[in-house]
């Protein structure tokens, strides 16, 4: 994958990561669907996921920005 590809998988899995995030605050207040954890796995796979591109990128030259 080139720098581009790995840039939009990373923005694809942050998408996703707030789309749990969302969704786990909404029902939260409901007790529905994602208020005990059914997004767990998905979260950790994604975070791996994110781990593997960023690295990918830091072997192309580095992502395009500094960690504080």
């Amino acid at each position: 994958m080139n720098e581009d590809e790995l840039n939009k998988r990373l923005d694809a899995l942050h998408a996703r990561l707030k789309w749990i995030s969302d969704k786990e605050e909404r029902a939260a207040w409901i007790r529905g669907y994602g208020a005990i954890g059914e997004f767990d796995q998905e979260r950790t796979k994604i975070l791996s996921d994110a781990e593997d591109v960023l690295d990918h990128l830091i072997a192309l030259g580095g992502p395009k920005f500094q960690l504080k």
